[in-house]
């Protein structure tokens, strides 16, 4: 087995941490190489009409989502070649930890999570993780009243990586300037005082 094959294997199997494996990526040109060899087919896979390591190397390791999908792409490379691994759930079970601790009305960027949600130590224990990670929400995401009633995906306004307060919510019904009725949001940036709406239909 090359050195190459078993950076791949240790990344997806949890011996490699993401960092170090995305500085491979940059820097390794034999891992380039192995990952963007022209022999091996792609055909009815998302990576049909590019590579491996073309597709590695745009990812965002820094927040869980890239994470995921780097380890999910490094594992059916290895498949395609024939090679045997057993991933680590490390990587899904932070995702699920993710979803879990978020409020359903919220759906922040991942980079922003990863800046402003996530606690910094990393020893803690998954229940504290997760206790933080709901305070540090109820922190940021601030409302009048009730949180939004989203009709459609959540889109809470983020300003220069603060989110505004939400004031409150009115139906839209049988109004002639809209074809559809649905609910206008409104959310004032209180250092600026300036009101920013959203817009949902059914």
């Amino acid at each position: 087995m090359t050195g190459e094959i078993q950076i791949l294997k240790d990344f997806v199997e949890g011996r490699l941490a993401h960092k170090a494996f995305e500085q491979q990526i940059y820097t390794n040109s034999a891992l380039e190489k192995l990952l963007s060899d022209p022999a091996i087919s792609w055909h009815g896979t998302y990576l049909e009409g590019t590579n491996a390591f073309l597709y590695l190397a745009e990812l965002n390791y820094e927040n869980s989502v890239g994470r995921i999908e780097s380890q999910g792409t490094v594992e059916l490379f290895l498949m395609k070649i024939g090679v045997e691994v057993v991933a680590s759930k490390k990587y899904t079970e932070d995702n699920e930890l993710l979803n879990t601790a978020s409020p359903k009305y919220i759906d922040a960027d991942p980079d922003f999570i990863e800046k402003y949600i996530l606690p910094t130590e990393k020893t803690i224990s998954k229940a504290d993780k997760k206790q933080f990670m709901k305070q540090r929400y109820a922190e940021l995401f601030k409302y009048q009243t009730k949180p939004p009633q989203w009709i459609q995906h959540p889109n809470w306004l983020i300003r220069n990586d603060k989110p505004l307060f939400f004031l409150g919510q009115f139906e839209i019904k049988n109004c002639s300037l809209f074809q559809d009725d649905g609910r206008i949001y409104l959310f004032i940036d209180t250092e600026t005082g300036a009101v920013e709406t959203i817009k949902q239909f059914y």
